[in-house]
């Protein structure tokens, strides 16, 4: 993990506070995480945290990422949570962290490792569709590669190294194959949201000063575009 990733992340703790529009979106992702928790009785993390706040929302949840900060309660690379926790978590969660993973298939294995029948991973993830592809591509400044052959992909830094078309590519292009390797796994729910507030909001990178005025583009855009437009959308993953 380079210092720069470090950096980054030290300096976005806190950011629900200095713009609030942007917090509020989280907010909203993480209370609807909340909504699709596996109830079995294990443990609940969430991987790659950066500036999370879902412990704010759901105190049963630890945050971990790859180096420690003030806002992680352990160090914890995703690639080896199989073996560290086999048959102990109930629930995975990810927010904008799953496109960063540059071997998803181990990943994946060592989830489902890690996992008790009835688990879940949860994930926030970018969407594909004509807008949020437009979007991505042209004002994104990670790459959006819906034609990458192979799920794996190379990658010197895990935070600052990534495809954000991964989830759709395996979860949709390639759905057949991730059947035949992880028939294990079912895809309980798949939600679009957020195709213009996450733009408003000026999103890691500017903050636009919005404030609360972000509800009424939520209130609007619920309604008449998430589930076309969706910029993101929620997937859920549950272990048999």
């Amino acid at each position: 993990m380079s210092n720069q990733a470090e950096v980054i992340t030290k300096n976005r703790i806190g950011f629900q506070k200095s713009n609030i529009a942007l917090g509020f979106l989280y907010k909203e992702w993480y209370e609807l995480i909340s909504k699709f928790l596996s109830e079995i009785d294990g443990i609940n993390i969430e991987l790659g945290c950066g500036a999370s706040f879902i412990d704010q929302i759901n105190k049963s949840i630890k945050k971990t990422d790859v180096f420690l900060n003030s806002n992680t309660d352990f160090k914890l690379n995703a690639m080896d949570i199989g073996e560290k926790f086999e048959n102990k978590i109930s629930n995975l969660i990810l927010v904008n962290v799953f496109h960063h993973i540059s071997d998803p298939e181990l990943f994946l294995k060592s989830a489902e490792n890690s996992l008790l029948s009835g688990g879940r991973i949860i994930m926030v993830e970018p969407c594909n569709n004509y807008w949020s592809r437009l979007v991505y591509k042209f004002i994104g400044h990670e790459p959006f590669d819906t034609n990458q052959i192979e799920w794996k992909f190379q990658s010197k830094d895990p935070l600052l190294d990534s495809n954000q078309a991964l989830s759709w590519i395996i979860f949709e292009r390639d759905y057949e194959k991730f059947k035949n390797l992880f028939p294990m796994f079912s895809i309980i729910k798949k939600k679009n949201m957020m195709p213009f507030s996450y733009l408003l909001s000026g999103g890691h990178s500017f903050n636009t000063r919005i404030g609360k005025l972000i509800r009424i583009s939520r209130k609007f855009e619920r309604f008449f575009f998430d589930k076309y437009l969706g910029m993101f959308n929620l997937i859920c993953l549950e272990k048999i």
